[in-house]
């Protein structure tokens, strides 16, 4: 079972840490409004509007062997990955391996339809941000951050394509 309330390892504290200039604890959407110069798919878009389309915004630290994402089941939530290292598994077969600052679900987000693979803590653990972007406010005066953050996930999904093919081509 995912653990909420969890202790962070030394690593995961300095991270939070340079979040913030103020010794207080972060919320999970402070801490994601704060990484989201890093995260690809926000770039570009201002804080304030991130604060209106994210929903559902946690912080979970999975252990190893925990799944994060199921194949085949329907959910829309994209993750990121703060901490460890994941296997993106096939049909249980394993295709890759993904680590730090990378975003996983993000297909389903998009499409709305089933999970197209596993993915399963490969590290001793894996802090994960997990959220949903709220699509349903495309069509407001927002539209145009939303055409962004396509964009975005066009970029990722393309550079995932491009590796995958690399990694088929060495084998």
């Amino acid at each position: 079972m995912n653990n909420l309330f969890t202790v962070y390892n030394d690593d995961e504290i300095e991270i939070f840490k340079s979040l913030s200039t103020h010794q207080e604890t972060l919320t999970a959407t402070s801490k994601l409004i704060s990484l989201s110069k890093r995260i690809s798919i926000f770039r570009n878009i201002p804080e304030t509007i991130l604060i209106k389309i994210l929903k559902n915004i946690k912080i979970i630290k999975y252990k190893k062997d925990e799944i994060i994402i199921k194949e085949n089941k329907t959910d829309d939530t994209i993750h990121y990955i703060l901490l460890g290292e994941v296997n993106v598994l096939k049909n249980s077969t394993i295709i890759t391996k993904l680590q730090n600052n990378t975003i996983i679900g993000e297909m389903a987000g998009l499409l709305n339809q089933k999970r197209t693979a596993s993915i399963i803590v490969s590290s001793n653990s894996a802090t994960i941000i997990s959220f949903k972007i709220d699509f349903s406010l495309n069509h407001s005066s927002l539209g145009y951050y939303f055409s962004i953050i396509y964009k975005n996930l066009s970029i990722e999904l393309a550079k995932k394509i491009l590796n995958q093919d690399n990694q088929l081509i060495k084998k």
